[in-house]
This record gives C-alpha cells, structure tokens and sequence, in this order.
C-alpha cells in the first residue's frame, strides 16, 4: 500500500512538472511568434531599435512563465482611460497583472490539491473509524454471549451467588471446586455484570 502511495505521489510531481514547464513554454511560442510578426517595422526603424527591443524583451524574460492576458482585456482599459501612461508602462503593467494572477492561479492550484489530499486522509479514516466500530459491536455482543453463558451455566451458578454476596476468589474457588482463575472470571463477571443496568 506504501509502495502505491510513493507511485502515486510520483506521478502527480511528474505531472505538475510537466504542467509547469508547459505554462513556461507556451508564452514563450506566443512571444516568438508576435515578434516573427514584425520584424520588418524593426528593420524600419534601424538596428539601435532592434537591439534596444531585443534588450528589453531580455529583461521581460523573468515573466514569461506568466499567462498572458487576451487581446480584450489589454485594449478595454486603453479605451477607458483617454490620457493613459505610455504603451511601454501599460505593457509592464499588464505583465504584472498577468504575473500576479498567475501566482494566485498557481497558489489556489497547490490549496485544492492539499484540501484534495485531507479530503481523501478524512475519508480514509472514517473507514478506518467504521471498521473499528463494527469490530467493537462485535467484541461487545461475545462478551454478552459469554457472560450470559457463564451467568446460565449449572456449574457457575453457586460461584455467581458467591461472587453476588462478595467473597473474593480464593474462597469462591475452594467452596465451588474451580481454579483460581475461573473464580477471578466469575468474579469479574459478577462485578460487571452488578456494574449495569
């Protein structure tokens, strides 16, 4: 059972590892293929712009693990704000933003797998706490059977009276001819059995 639960867990880090270096890969494509798009307004501009854009995308590349915002979202708070900052600050921002909310997907992602892991741990042991309860109502119904038995039997009956009266084992088990041991069950039984109702 052990064995299976360290495969499991090995396979969900491959997994999330595999995940992790997907959402790392993607934006990079993106990114590459936006820039494939427009190398000819670079080359309009001379290569001072293009090594000076290349250099900032260099520093960009810290965020390029985060998810990147849709074309709506990035264009909705330029129509809003008339005198917005300039596109080079809204493009950092919204690579914040996008950073942020990345952090938070990816923190709300590592709280539903550990709510996931004490869900299945509760679960577990309520089974355990079931098993252990039907183990109890059993052991409960012998020892009824059993003192029942005792209680019944021809043999036990004089020592039951004796035990009742309040004698102690050694003289129960000379009086009724049993052992030493069979008088302290007797006498046990007795006691448990004045104990209830």
């Amino acid at each position: 059972m052990r064995e299976a639960l360290w495969l499991l867990a090995a396979l969900l880090a491959a997994y999330a590892a595999f995940e992790f270096l997907r959402a790392l890969r993607l934006p990079r494509e993106a990114a590459a293929g936006a820039s494939g798009a427009t190398p000819s307004g670079t080359g309009a501009q001379g290569p001072v712009a293009a090594v000076a854009e290349d250099q900032k995308r260099d520093d960009d590349d810290f965020l390029a693990y985060a998810p990147l915002p849709s074309p709506a979202a990035a264009s909705a708070p330029a129509s809003l704000a008339p005198d917005a900052p300039a596109p080079g600050a809204s493009a950092a921002l919204a690579e914040a933003e996008a950073a942020a909310r990345f952090e938070l997907e990816l923190e709300n992602s590592g709280l539903r797998q550990a709510l996931q892991a004490q869900r299945d741990l509760v679960a577990l042991q309520q089974t355990e706490i079931d098993r252990l309860v039907e183990d109890l109502t059993a052991l409960r119904e012998e020892l009824d059977n059993q003192v029942s038995s005792v209680a019944s039997s021809p043999e036990y009956s004089e020592a039951m009276v004796l035990a009742a009266q309040g004698l102690n084992a050694e003289m129960i088990a000379e009086r009724c001819g049993i052992t030493l041991a069979e008088a302290e069950l007797v006498l046990a039984l007795g006691r448990g059995g004045a104990g209830r109702p």
